[in-house]
């Protein structure tokens, strides 16, 4: 599959700009794809790189607000660095979020 619609070579190391309905997001690989079996895995595994929506820059263009991506990314990122503790609750930020975002939000991170 990665041969034919992702990268072969992908690694968590990859620096990956993404357009987030008009923000222009940064984050390895790894961050994005450290919870497996979720959306954000599946999207940037590298298996799919080709048949994602492109931007006319290159990057992965994603229809979602891009506020609410960012929440998600600092909750990846924040339990990144803090791996040694428990934590799955969901971040403060996430909870302030409109309700019509919240099920979008929590579907992308959810096991």
């Amino acid at each position: 599959v990665a041969q034919k619609y992702g990268v072969t070579n992908a690694d968590d190391s990859d620096i990956i700009e993404i357009n987030v309905g008009g923000k222009i997001i940064s984050a390895t690989r790894g961050t994005l794809t450290q919870l497996k079996g979720t959306k954000l895995d599946t999207l940037f595994s590298g298996r799919w790189d080709k048949k994602l929506p492109h931007d006319e820059m290159g990057r992965i263009f994603l229809d979602l607000n891009p506020i609410c991506f960012q929440s998600i990314l600092d909750y990846l990122v924040g339990k990144e660095l803090s791996a040694e503790e428990e934590d799955d609750k969901p971040p403060q930020k996430i909870r302030r979020i409109k309700l019509d975002h919240q099920y979008t939000l929590l579907h992308m991170v959810k096991y």
